[in-house]
C-alpha cells in the first residue's frame, strides 16, 4: 500500500445494475447484526428479500422495484458489518443513483425503514414508466454523448445524457425509437454501445410523471441533517440540510447522475482512498477510470470485507510513521 497523503476515506455506495444473485448471502451466514438488517429489511418492505438475493431468479431480480430495495438491503447489512470492525468514519459518502438512498441511511438523513419505504415506491413507479431504454457508450465524451443525442432522437422523443460515469463512459436514456437510432448510429460508426438491461428511460425527462406522483409521497418522509456530508448526484456536491435532501431525492429521478464530477470533488478534498460497499466493484472500476491513482478497495463478502480491513489499517498505519 502507497503512503498517502491524507488517512481519510470515501465510502461509496452501488446502485442498479450491480446486482446479482448470491449478493448478500456469506455477511449474512456469518454476522447476526447482517442477518438483522435482512430480516428487518423483510418486515418493512413485506418482501422476501432474502430468497430475492440470495436464491431468486436473475431475471426476477433485474426487476426495478425488486432490485432496489434488495440492493439497499444489501450495502446497509455490508456497512452495518464493516463499520463493526472498522469504527473511523468517512470523511465523505456518495451513492450512485439508487445507491444514494444507502448513503443518507449511512449518514443518518434516513431511517432504514423510511429509506426502504422510498425506494419501494420509487421503484413502483420508475416501474410503471414503460417505453423506454438505457445504452452505455464507451470512449466518448460527454459533447460526443449530447451531439450523438441531438442527431438520432425521433420527433416527439427523448434521448439524454443519463449517468456521467467517467470520462470513458456515459450512459444515454430515451424513448425505444430513439434508443434504437442511437444503436444503430453507434454500429455505423464503430462506436461500443451496450444497451443495459433496465426497464425504462431513467435518469431523463421521461420520468417526469413518476418524479411528480414521488414528490407527493416524499413530504410524509422525516429527512435529518446529515452526520456527515453526501455528495449529490444532482449536484456533485456535498449537502447536509436535510430539508435540500428531501427535494433532491426527486430531481434525482429525471436527472442526470453526476458520477464522475463527485468523484473528482472528493479527490480534490484530498480523498485518495476509496471504499465501495456493496455488491460487485463497478463504482470501484469508475473511480479507477477517474483517478487512476485512488486506492479502491470494496466490502461485497467476508473475503473482501477481511482484505479491505487490513488494507485500512495499513493505510492509517502509515500516518502515523
Amino acid at each position: 500500500m502507497k503512503r498517502l497523503k491524507t488517512s481519510d476515506y470515501a465510502l461509496v455506495f452501488p446502485g442498479q445494475g450491480s446486482q446479482y444473485v448470491g449478493m448478500g448471502l456469506e455477511i449474512f451466514k456469518e454476522f447476526i447484526s447482517a442477518e438483522k438488517i435482512f430480516e428487518s429489511a423483510e418486515q418493512i418492505s413485506n418482501l422476501d428479500i432474502r430468497n430475492l438475493c440470495f436464491f431468486g431468479d436473475e431475471e426476477n431480480l433485474m426487476e426495478t422495484s425488486i432490485t432496489q430495495p434488495c440492493l439497499l438491503a444489501t450495502n446497509i447489512a455490508l456497512y452495518t458489518v464493516f463499520q463493526e470492525h472498522f469504527a473511523r468514519k468517512p470523511k465523505f459518502i456518495c451513492g450512485h443513483s439508487a445507491g444514494e438512498y444507502s448513503a443518507l441511511v449511512a449518514a443518518g438523513v434516513l431511517s432504514f425503514a423510511d429509506a426502504m419505504s422510498l425506494l419501494q415506491v420509487r421503484g413502483a413507479l420508475m416501474s410503471r414508466t414503460q417505453g423506454g431504454g438505457m445504452v452505455a457508450l464507451k470512449g466518448v465524451t460527454f459533447e460526443q454523448a449530447e451531439k450523438l443525442c441531438r442527431q438520432n432522437v425521433q420527433p416527439g422523443g427523448v434521448l439524454v445524457p443519463a449517468n456521467l460515469n467517467s470520462p470513458e463512459q456515459i450512459v444515454i436514456s430515451g424513448d425505444t425509437d430513439s434508443i434504437e437510432e442511437a444503436l444503430i448510429f453507434a454500429f455505423d460508426h464503430n462506436l461500443k454501445a451496450i444497451p443495459l438491461s433496465v426497464s425504462g428511460a431513467f435518469h431523463s425527462p421521461l420520468m417526469q410523471e413518476a418524479a411528480q406522483n414521488f414528490a407527493e409521497i416524499i413530504g410524509n418522509f422525516q429527512f435529518n441533517d446529515a452526520g456527515i456530508p453526501v455528495i449529490s448526484n444532482v449536484t456533485a456536491e456535498p449537502v447536509i440540510s436535510g430539508y435540500e435532501w428531501s427535494q433532491l431525492l426527486e430531481q434525482q429521478i429525471t436527472s442526470a447522475v453526476r458520477w464522475e464530477a463527485s468523484i473528482r470533488y472528493i479527490y480534490e478534498k484530498g480523498i485518495e482512498v476509496f471504499v465501495e460497499v456493496g455488491p460487485g466493484q463497478v463504482l470501484s472500476k469508475l473511480i479507477k477510470k477517474i483517478v487512476p491513482s485512488a486506492v479502491t478497495l470494496n466490502v461485497e463478502n467476508v473475503k473482501s470485507l477481511q482484505e479491505t480491513l487490513v488494507e485500512l489499517e495499513q493505510v492509517f498505519d502509515l500516518q502515523l510513521v
